[in-house]
C-alpha cells in the first residue's frame, strides 16, 4: 500500500524537480552521474575523435595520467569547491566500496576508452587530488541521493583565471565536429535491430565504430524537441558561469526511451530518465535516454 503511494509521489519530486532536501548533519550525498561530469568533454567526443581513442591504450596507468592532463584536468580546475567536494565523496565512496557504478560511466556516457574502470577512476582520483583513493570509508556517513535536483548541482567558473596551482589550463585541442546528426541516433524511428547491434557491437545505427556502450532510442510518444525545450529552460534557470560540457539529467512520470545496457543484446530496458550535454556556448550536443537509473 505505502509503495502504491509512494513510488508515484516519488516520480512527480523528480519531474517537478523540486529543490534538492538540506544535507544532513555528518552524511555526505554522492551522486553516480558526478563521475560522467568529472570527464568533460570526453563525453560529447566527435566522431573524429571516437576513431582516434579507440586505438589508443589506457591500461598503463601512465597513459591514463597524460589523459587527465590533456583533457580532465581543465574541466576539474574550474569546478567550484564545493562541486570538488561532490565528485571526489563520490569517487571515494565507489572506488572504496567496489560499487559497481564506477563501471556504469563509459558505456553510459558512450566513451570509447579501452581499460578497466576502477584503475582508470583510481589513477584519475589521485592525479587531481594528489593523494590516493581511502583504502576504507565510513559507509554511514554516505547516502546515495538519487534525486535530479541534486544529481544536476555541480557548478564551474568560466571567468576563473587562477585556481591554487595557478593559472588555468587550456582546454584540449579539439578535432571534428559535433553534429546534429549525432542526435539522430537515438530517434524513435531507429529499427531496435540497430538499437540492438550498437549495444552489442559499439556501431552506431549511422555505422560509426565505436565501443559496445548502452544505446537507447526515444520512445514514439516522446517529443525530443520539448525535452530540448525544457532542458534550455532548466539550464537557464540554473545557469551560472559555466565552461565545457555540462550534464543536465531530467525525469519524467512515464517511460522516454528504450534500448539495450552494454553488452546485454537480450533485454530490452525503458527509462523515464533522459540526458542532455550542453557545452560552453550554451548549445545542446547531446540529448538521449539513460537507462541506468
Amino acid at each position: 500500500m505505502f509503495a502504491f503511494i509512494r513510488n508515484p509521489l516519488r516520480k512527480l519530486v523528480e519531474w517537478l524537480d523540486f529543490p534538492p532536501p538540506a544535507p544532513l548533519p555528518g552524511v555526505i550525498d554522492i551522486h553516480w552521474e558526478f563521475m560522467g561530469d568529472l570527464l568533460g568533454e570526453l563525453t560529447a567526443l566527435s566522431d573524429t575523435e571516437t576513431a582516434a581513442f579507440l586505438h589508443r591504450d589506457f591500461t598503463d596507468p601512465d597513459a591514463i595520467r597524460e589523459l587527465t592532463r590533456q583533457w580532465i584536468w581543465p574541466a576539474w580546475a574550474r569546478f567550484t569547491p564545493v562541486s570538488r567536494e561532490k565528485i571526489l565523496h563520490t569517487l571515494d565512496y565507489c572506488l572504496a566500496t567496489g560499487s559497481e557504478k564506477t563501471g556504469w560511466i563509459f558505456p553510459s556516457y558512450g566513451i570509447p576508452i579501452r581499460t578497466e574502470a576502477r584503475l582508470f577512476f583510481a589513477t584519475v582520483r589521485k592525479e587531481l587530488a594528489k593523494r590516493p583513493v581511502p583504502d576504507t570509508i565510513e559507509r554511514h556517513r554516505y547516502r546515495e541521493n538519487g534525486r535530479q535536483a541534486f544529481a544536476n548541482t555541480l557548478f564551474s567558473d568560466m571567468k576563473a583565471e587562477n585556481d591554487e596551482n595557478g593559472p588555468l589550463p587550456e582546454r584540449p585541442r579539439r578535432q571534428g565536429l559535433v553534429l546534429p546528426r549525432d542526435m539522430q541516433r537515438h530517434a524513435a524511428s531507429q529499427p531496435l535491430e540497430l538499437i540492438r547491434r550498437w549495444a552489442t557491437t559499439g556501431i552506431t545505427p549511422d555505422g560509426v565504430p565505436g565501443l559496445p556502450c548502452d544505446a537507447a532510442r526515444w520512445t514514439s510518444g516522446t517529443d525530443p524537441d520539448t525535452i530540448r525545450e525544457m532542458a534550455a529552460a532548466r539550464f537557464e534557470r540554473q545557469k551560472h558561469d559555466r565552461l565545457g560540457v555540462y550534464r543536465l539529467t531530467l525525469a519524467f512520470s512515464h517511460p522516454v526511451g528504450e534500448g539495450f545496457l552494454a553488452g546485454h543484446p537480450d533485454t530490452l530496458v525503458t527509462t523515464r530518465k533522459a540526458r542532455c550535454l550542453i557545452d560552453r556556448l550554451s548549445f545542446l550536443v547531446r540529448r538521449y535516454p539513460i537507462l541506468r537509473e
